[in-house]
């Protein structure tokens, strides 16, 4: 059909949503696809893939050449497309969304900010995979389409869910995939170099991560009062509120007190002090934790009777900083893969054991340039073994001797390049009162290697080991 029919013309198709789907990888047999990029030739190839599944209605935009009675072009898809997403899920106008963003910290301060605002709240991230393994074919984002969202939010399980957080990627940003919702109340947790890969400079980078709080996507936002956070102040033109050690802050952290199993926070917000021990600790925990209470204080969706009652119940996500003993030793899983967040996480334990060793490695096919400085990084550990990571189809060697470019000379060092076996190897080497870091991974399930993916979680990895070696 031509692309002049207008969005009267869409409801007249009298289609179910059960049957819609978003992505040729997606398609069946008697499916309704939706789908559209600038890109012709990638349009025209979806296309085909639609109909070669069998489709039974393709609806599409004016810049497909296929020509069939099943494919439907519209002029404006875009605005066609909206207007699907608000019949596919009414209800989402009365959802409040969350978003946070941010290089390190954004799961965490999610996973935080679900548990302080409490039940009727779903978090989407990084560790969401398997909330979607039923919804898409396709591989899991951290911020995943708008579409797959909502086709998520009609299930049966989250009628009653009101609250919606999401982990927003700068790729999301970058490529508008959040286009066609408002967020409440948005949250910036930091910056440091990390996916220059695919923004190719700091500077592109902060800039993707800046439309997340135009006026546009968001209605107010927090932020961190550091470096990049006050940048971002500078330059949005939007109702904020900042968190930080500063007394000119909207929410003033006073003081902390970290301690193996427990971190105390005490805080000001609007005159009125309080104090929290969450029975939790990790990397940059008390901006983490502020940030979540900001967003759910100052959208007015939690009191702080409630945030302080929710906060003695805290705990950390999956692969977040995530605590295995050992003969009077201690294992700790984090997903700390940038240069910023590795050092963070040695800090907290440096002085509290009387060794630390590291486990890291650095994903292939990434930002190679942020390598030398994850082995800098972990100078400040007694110990550093370097091992794959996702090492993809790049060279696994190459990989680690650019870690290792950043190792000082005189560093305890060596390469072993069999995650399961460097995971071992620190193991053995703890001596009681001793910590190991295995770094890069955190919640993941799988390592993706040059032959696909292989199953492969760290925690399973340690346990299994631990279970040997008793």
């Amino acid at each position: 059909m031509e692309a002049n029919i207008e969005i009267n013309d869409f409801d007249n198709l009298d289609i179910n949503f059960d049957h819609v789907v978003n992505s040729s990888k997606d398609a069946y047999k008697g499916c309704i696809l939706m789908v559209n990029t600038e890109d012709s030739e990638q349009l025209n190839h979806f296309v085909e893939a639609g109909l070669s599944k069998e489709a039974e209605m393709i609806i599409t935009s004016k810049y497909c050449d296929i020509e069939s009675e099943k494919v439907i072009k519209f002029e404006n898809f875009d605005a066609v497309f909206n207007h699907a997403l608000t019949k596919m899920l009414p209800k989402q106008r009365s959802l409040n969304f969350f978003g946070i963003t941010g290089t390190n910290g954004k799961t965490t301060t999610g996973h935080y900010l679900s548990q302080l605002l409490g039940e009727e709240t779903l978090f989407i991230g990084t560790t969401g995979y398997e909330l979607f393994k039923d919804v898409t074919n396709e591989v899991h984002l951290t911020t995943p389409k708008l579409f797959n969202i909502f086709k998520l939010l009609r299930g049966d399980e989250y009628k009653d869910i009101k609250n919606i957080i999401l982990e927003v990627s700068s790729h999301a940003l970058d490529q508008n995939r959040l286009k066609g919702i408002k967020f409440l109340i948005s949250g910036f947790t930091n910056l440091s170099q990390d996916h220059l890969d695919y923004h190719k400079t700091i500077d592109e980078y902060f800039l993707a991560k800046q439309k997340l709080f135009d006026k546009e996507l968001s209605s107010q936002y927090v932020y961190v009062d550091e470096k990049w956070g006050k940048d971002l102040n500078a330059v949005i033109d939007n109702k904020s509120y900042s968190v930080g050690i500063s007394e000119d802050n909207d929410l003033v952290l006073t003081s902390v007190e970290k301690n193996l199993n427990s971190t105390i926070v005490n805080f000001m917000v609007e005159n009125n002090e309080f104090s929290v021990e969450l029975p939790i600790t990790g990397p940059k925990l008390e901006l983490n934790y502020l940030l979540a209470v900001g967003m759910a204080y100052f959208s007015n969706q939690a009191s702080m009777e409630k945030i302080v009652m929710n906060s003695r119940l805290l705990n950390n996500p999956e692969g977040r900083f995530e605590n295995i003993s050992f003969n009077e030793n201690d294992i700790y899983i984090d997903y700390a893969h940038t240069p910023e967040a590795i050092s963070e996480a040695i800090d907290i334990v440096k002085d509290k054991y009387s060794m630390v060793i590291v486990v890291l490695g650095a994903g292939g096919n990434r930002d190679s340039g942020k390598r030398k400085l994850m082995g800098k990084a972990s100078n400040n550990a007694d110990k550093v073994i370097i091992t794959n990571d996702n090492p993809r189809k790049e060279n696994p060697m190459q990989i680690a001797k650019d870690i290792l470019d950043g190792v000082d000379l005189n560093k305890d060092v060596e390469i072993i390049l069999d995650r399961q076996l460097a995971i071992r190897k620190g193991i053995e080497l703890l001596q009681g009162d001793s910590a190991l870091l295995v770094l890069g991974k955190g919640h993941e399930k799988t390592q993706e290697l040059e032959k696909g993916l292989v199953d492969f979680q760290d925690s399973l990895v340690i346990q299994e080991i631990i279970k040997e070696l008793k």
